[in-house]
């Protein structure tokens, strides 16, 4: 009975018109869909207007966007603004290709990225996959529905997407599918995998529209820089003084840069691996009724830094791209003590001076800091682009300073930082 009123429910769902719109395509010919210009013989963009004049020119655009609610076109030096019930289609040069589509009764004409043509269209718009079997387009979805009953709520995953998928795939290749149908998710690769294996399958005609877009671009970067910082604690005593000679280190790292996403083309992932070495001399004084102590220690502090961000892009004009991100770094840091000298003078028995040689700071051997960083790049040739980057994170109790029998005192970084690098 249970598989029955299912079965019922989604014949129900399938037949209902916001989910449903009158087909516009099915395979395409590459005459539609080819962006090589006959003049030149070399990929570019175009448009296709209402009369069917293909023209090839400019889609004036900062970013490789995979939607589009107008296209700024140059055309022989003019720059015209078309919205999707001026045109046909529109083909980007690295081979995105949009048609003029109502995706569903109620909507209007809008730019539809179709991902794959042929007897079955796949089409994406904001986040959304469609399938258009020539007759009708659907949204491949699913949903969550409350199942009612006693004690705490349930809630049953609807994939609507594999009914849609399974009619219209239905026949020997469909059967032979229906596992690999079955694991799918709502995801691009998923359904691009169905429609191509069924089209394979049948022997039918189709176009992978997306075949030369990759999921990301990938590039190597390298980067030298300095840094600087800053230290703070709430815990410090009255009477008692700290400074550090010297708050300049530098800094190196390699890593690698995740870009131009084809869906999301303003992010970017960072992931790298860097040292940082600095040289300095810490002193410090405290002061009481009964004794004055000075403190010295010169050191050596490394660290190894792997820092892991995400980007965005907020402005790019030109070859200029500016960005700023969320970063997580991960330290392992070490210090290496070269002189530590304790003066400490007895106030209350006069010319008794005791000089210690001891240790009186260190550093966390391991951490982890929360940062932002800001940077932009600038393209030197077809290959290479120079970035520079400023960024600042912070440690909470990175050093612990005690001389002699002091309290420990625990201070908090904060670190600037400025870099130069190549992103090949």
């Amino acid at each position: 009975m249970v598989k029955i009123l299912r079965l019922v429910t989604v014949l129900v769902l399938l037949s209902m018109p916001f989910i449903r719109a009158h087909a516009q395509g099915g395979y395409i010919e590459e005459s539609v869909w080819s962006n090589v210009n006959p003049a030149s013989e070399q990929a570019s963009d175009f448009i296709i207007t209402k009369n069917g004049e293909k023209l090839f020119g400019d889609v004036v655009s900062a970013y490789d966007f995979a939607n589009y609610e107008k296209v700024d076109f140059e055309y022989r030096g003019s720059v015209k603004t078309y919205s999707p019930v001026d045109l046909k289609a529109f083909g980007l040069e690295n081979g995105r290709f949009f048609m003029s589509k109502k995706l569903s009764e109620s909507s209007e004409v809008e730019f539809v990225q179709i991902l794959f043509s042929g007897r079955l269209q796949l089409d994406y718009k904001k986040g959304k996959y469609y399938l258009d079997n020539g007759t009708d387009i659907q949204e491949l979805r699913s949903y969550y529905q409350d199942v009612p009953g006693e004690g705490s709520p349930k809630k049953r995953h609807i994939k609507l997407y594999i009914s849609i998928l399974k009619i219209n795939t239905s026949g020997t290749c469909g059967f032979e599918m229906n596992d690999l149908i079955e694991r799918s998710r709502v995801d691009e690769q998923d359904f691009i995998q169905i429609v191509t294996q069924y089209h394979a399958c049948e022997e039918l005609p189709y176009k992978l529209h997306v075949e030369k877009i990759p999921f990301a671009k990938i590039s190597p970067t390298a980067a030298i820089g300095a840094g600087s910082e800053f230290t703070k604690s709430s815990d410090i005593p009255e009477n008692f003084n700290y400074s550090f000679s010297k708050s300049l280190s530098y800094r190196a790292f390699l890593g690698f840069r995740l870009h131009d996403f084809r869906r999301t083309p303003k992010s970017s992932i960072d992931l790298r691996i860097g040292f940082m070495m600095r040289s300095a001399t810490l002193e410090a004084s405290s002061v009481t009724r009964a004794e004055v102590i000075t403190a010295s220690q010169e050191f050596k502090e490394s660290s190894i830094f792997i820092p892991f961000s995400y980007n965005y892009s907020f402005f790019k004009k030109g070859v200029t791209d500016i960005y700023m991100g969320l970063v997580l770094t991960t330290w392992l840091s070490t210090l290496q003590n070269d002189l530590s000298i304790i003066e400490q003078t007895l106030t209350l028995a006069p010319n008794e001076t005791i000089l210690y040689e001891q240790r009186n700071m260190d550093v966390v051997s391991s951490s982890f800091s929360p940062g932002m960083k800001a940077g932009a790049n600038f393209p030197l040739n077809s290959k290479m682009t120079l970035f520079t980057e400023f960024g600042v994170d912070f440690i909470k109790d990175y050093y612990t300073v005690q001389v002699l029998s002091s309290p420990i005192i625990h201070l908090n970084r904060t670190y600037l930082s400025f870099q130069v690098g190549i992103e090949f």
